[in-house]
């Protein structure tokens, strides 16, 4: 095999020279220079040249040394004509149209074809797919002869590549390898994957690299020139064939190559506004009449909004079937992330293999082919399986990642990273934490002092222990909780999917209708709230529940809880009697709770003792009952309560992204105020979107709801187009929450007496009431961005104005990392 790289510059002015066409000759492999001037071409044939061609400039050809890697720096000499000959003049610049455009039609026409030439539009697939993703720190050449970390970590230098990209360091430390069998059925969508082979290099002890591999995943998306929006990241690009893309995506028709068969044409193209979320780049295009893209090369505009990528190139190259459609084969994306100080970053690079595609109904007669599960039977080593060898840059890391494994200095370094990104602290066989919750305040318990603890893997995989103990200098009170889970799948309880037994009891202080909040309510820094906040609940409770998931991220729980809730602060539970008012001093809650989710394609970064969600564009659907039986271990009250949630994130290219919530309940039965649903409220300056954040606590109560909140993030769309403030790079962002709901009468209190009282302030004023005909609204208009990772949002109530001791406008803040 013959292996040549190197960077192509202008000879006159020494800068990289971008879109050269590189080829072997008597041969059809062709490459493109990326937006650095480099490139990397390989055969397995022998070759004797390679021919450079670049639009303005002469053509270059060289004869190709004997051996088999070559390191070519080409310089390439502007075309020139003798002024003498030349007649000058001055004209304006004709605007770009795409009426009469040549370049334009023939994008049309690929447009029109993209039905019957797009394999993954076919209705059945089958196909094996080799994926390998690895990630370099990568440095300047002057950067490396200073660094710190190499000199720490010698042996990092030693396995480092200067070739691949010129004037650059690249040291690996993460390497993945993946072969898989997959089945696609596409009326209704269904896929089916097995895994064939799978290679990583791991660090266990601190991080969780299935986790980082979701992540991942979410970054460095598949690229497919056939699909309408091409994601990276949280961005959604327009491709330059969807249908729209003629009014955003300017064409141009480079060249016609006559040397392949069937010939195919250059088009470029380019965004008709610098600084929207489109790709640059270059595509080829078949004139046999099918106009397929049978090949291309994009980057971005370093103008564009989007984190911390200072560099991008996606190659794309699509076969075709045996019916005659064309998939994609290979794909590279290759990204540079600027997440350090000037001169180091990461570089990371994808590529995809896809063989054995079928697109007809034959592939309804594949069968996934698993690895062997037999003990006895040899699986297949990845060396046997690999499309092509490891290049030597991919190699060292596995070398790295044991290197480290062994050193004491990087393992301090990950366990304060460790820490940073979980609150817990400790490396044996119990952690302390979360140290966010140390301190904490709030007006029932004064200063709140906590501390918490857990134990790890160290202890045991199948069960796990955690607690906490917290004391309030106002209220002179303990609290307490204490749980014990139990694994009942051979893996630990945060190893997806998970199959788990809990039992916990705990004594605790809760803001009522506060119990589904998404964050700790002794959470530092969510102690500070504006307005009243002085009605809460003590809560004794046990719970004891069973939850079950799948890997097609379906899953369900059941669950019982008895709790005793009772009345703390300004908070009183009053009966009326022909006595009076009668202070009742708690209500018992015996209650049986069933759980349904489903999640399709979920993905979620997996911590070693948490989850965070990664959203895609696919729903999720929660649907929640429960049962409160009276007499059973004393409870007071029988009802039914009935909840269904809906969350779906919809990408709409270049004009962002919208989130959506649409939620719906019920409660069924006669209970007093404490058991209605109380709308989720924030009286905290941090926004949260499925929280009503202008809503006080306890404010509005309902036997039965229906809301709808929605968030769109345009990216940027507007702002990008502002001169200076678009340096800034700020995004966008406008919500509307609109919730609906009322009491029957069984449960108000106003027309039955021996129900509890809606809360008063301490001037009698009623503080919770049902809704009335008019729904509650609010709305936002938002900056993200800020700094690459703060948010803030003006927030307007519309309706409800004149409750007492509301706030018609707030400011509110996030902490937001997009990419």
């Amino acid at each position: 095999m013959i292996q040549v790289k190197g960077l192509i510059t202008d000879k006159s002015t020494g800068q990289p020279v971008h879109g050269v066409t590189i080829g072997f000759e008597h041969t059809a492999i062709k490459t493109s220079s990326d937006a650095k001037g480099t490139f990397s071409i390989a055969s397995k044939d022998k070759v004797k040249h390679i021919n450079f061609y670049g639009i303005g400039y002469h053509r270059v050809r060289m004869e190709v040394p004997s051996g088999h890697t070559h390191q070519l720096n080409i310089q390439l000499e502007p075309q020139t004509q003798d002024l003498s000959e030349v007649s000058i003049s001055v004209a304006h610049k004709p605007r770009y149209k795409n009426k009469n455009n040549p370049a334009v039609e023939l994008i049309r026409r690929v447009i029109e074809h993209k039905k019957t030439n797009a394999s993954n539009l076919q209705n059945y697939l089958s196909y094996k797919e080799y994926e390998k993703l690895n990630i370099s720190l990568s440095m300047t050449t002057e950067k490396a002869k200073t660094s710190r970390l190499l000199k720490k970590l010698s042996f990092l230098k030693d396995n480092s590549d200067s070739l691949t990209r010129p004037g650059r360091l690249l040291t690996p430390i993460f390497m993945k390898e993946k072969l898989t069998h997959n089945l696609v059925y596409q009326n209704p969508f269904k896929q089916e994957s097995a895994v064939l082979a799978e290679n990583q290099s791991r660090i266990d002890q601190f991080i969780d690299e299935d986790g980082i591999n979701e992540y991942l995943d979410k970054i460095y998306q598949r690229a497919d020139i056939y699909q309408n929006d091409i994601g990276i990241g949280n961005q959604s690009f327009m491709s330059p064939i969807a249908e729209l893309a003629p009014q955003f995506y300017k064409y141009f028709i480079i060249d016609t190559l006559k040397d392949v068969s069937p010939m195919q044409i250059k088009l470029m193209i380019a965004p008709r506004n610098k600084e929207d979320v489109l790709f640059l780049g270059h595509l080829y295009i078949s004139l046999d009449g099918k106009y397929a893209v049978q090949k291309a090369t994009l980057s971005v505009n370093s103008k564009i909004n989007i984190n911390w990528v200072k560099d991008m190139s996606i190659s794309l190259d699509y076969h075709q079937d045996k019916t005659g459609h064309y998939y994609l084969g290979k794909s590279v994306m290759a990204m540079d992330l600027g997440l350090f100080k000037e001169g180091a970053s990461v570089f990371g690079e994808r590529t995809l293999f896809i063989n054995d595609f079928v697109s007809s109904p034959t592939a309804l007669n594949q069968t996934l082919k698993l690895k062997p599960l037999d003990n006895l039977a040899r699986p297949i080593p990845m060396e046997e399986l690999r499309p092509e060898k490891l290049t030597s840059i991919e190699q060292m890391a596995y070398k790295n990642i044991d290197s480290l494994k062994n050193s004491k200095k990087f393992k301090r370094a990950m366990g304060v990273a460790s820490f940073l990104l979980s609150g817990y602290i400790g490396q044996g066989k119990v952690e302390v934490g979360p140290f966010n919750s140390f301190y904490s305040f709030n007006p029932v318990e004064g200063l709140r002092l906590k501390i918490g603890g857990r134990t790890t893997d160290a202890f045991s995989r199948r069960i796990f222990f955690d607690g906490h103990m917290a004391y309030g200098t106002r209220d002179h009170k303990w609290k307490y909780s204490l749980g014990a889970i139990l694994s009942l799948s051979p893996g630990s309880i945060y190893e997806f999917p998970v199959k788990s037994l809990t039992l916990r009891h705990s004594y605790e202080t809760q803001i009522p209708g506060q119990d589904l909040n998404f964050l700790e309510d002794d959470n530092f820094l969510l102690s500070f709230k504006r307005g009243i906040n002085d009605k809460w609940l003590y809560n004794r409770k046990w719970l004891f529940e069973y939850l079950h998931e799948t890997k097609d991220h379906f899953s369900f729980k059941v669950a019982y809880k008895n709790q005793i809730l009772d009345p703390a602060g300004g908070l009183r539970f009053i009966a009326l009697s022909t006595a009076g008012p009668v202070d009742v001093q708690d209500i018992t809650n015996s209650e049986f709770t069933a759980e349904v989710r489903w999640a399709p394609h979920e993905q979620f970064y997996q911590g070693k003792r948490f989850r965070r969600p990664i959203r895609n564009g696919y729903p999720i659907f929660t649907l929640r009952g429960s049962v409160g039986i009276k007499g059973f271990l004393h409870g007071d009250y029988n009802y039914q309560n009935l909840t269904f949630n809906v969350f779906k994130r919809t990408y709409l290219s270049q004009f962002g992204y919208s989130d959506i919530i649409l939620e719906a309940g019920k409660v069924f039965g006669k209970v007093p105020f404490p058991l209605l649903t109380i709308h989720r409220a924030n009286q905290s300056y941090a926004y949260e979107l499925p929280s009503y954040n202008l809503m006080n606590f306890m404010e509005f109560l309902s036997d039965k709801y229906a809301s709808v909140n929605l968030e769109h993030n345009f990216n940027g769309f507007f702002l990008n187009k502002i001169p200076l403030v678009k340096r800034l790079q700020l995004r966008e962002i406008i919500t509307f929450k609109a919730l609906t709901g009322s009491i029957s009468s069984k449960n108000d209190p106003t027309q039955n007496s021996d129900l509890y009282q809606f809360p008063q302030d301490k001037h009698g004023r009623i503080m919770s009431s049902a809704l009335g005909s008019t729904p509650y609204m609010e709305g936002s208009i938002g900056i993200s961005n800020i700094f690459k990772i703060l948010r803030i949002d003006l927030v307007k109530r519309l309706s409800y104005l004149d409750n007492p001791h509301i706030s018609r406008w707030g400011i509110r803040a996030k902490i937001k990392v997009d990419f």
